[in-house]
């Protein structure tokens, strides 16, 4: 991509929805994007989120300390929500 080229503030906030820190990488905001993805990464893995969504999801049972998974949860959706809304800023300042 052309470093000149628009970006979509709506592609930039799908991006960041579907994997928070993606939409940055797409403005080209490398190391907002990098903390955003590693941020993301470190509380699901810390917290067990994936791994707490995923026995749910089989066994029907809670997991063994739901309390952390949905405190982690809260901080991913944290996390989401100002990846979307900075994808979406970030865009717009490209495009200004």
């Amino acid at each position: 991509m052309a470093a000149d080229r628009p970006r979509n503030p709506v592609v930039a906030a799908v991006l960041s929805g579907l994997v928070p820190g993606l939409g940055q990488l797409y403005c080209r905001e490398w190391a907002k994007g990098l903390a955003y993805l590693v941020a993301t990464t470190l509380v699901d893995a810390s917290a067990g989120v994936s791994r707490g969504l995923l026995e749910i999801a089989t066994t029907r049972a809670l997991p063994a300390s739901p309390g952390r998974m949905l405190i982690g949860t809260a901080i991913m959706a944290a996390l989401a929500a100002a990846s979307v809304f900075g994808a979406i800023r970030s865009a717009r300042r490209a495009n200004a």
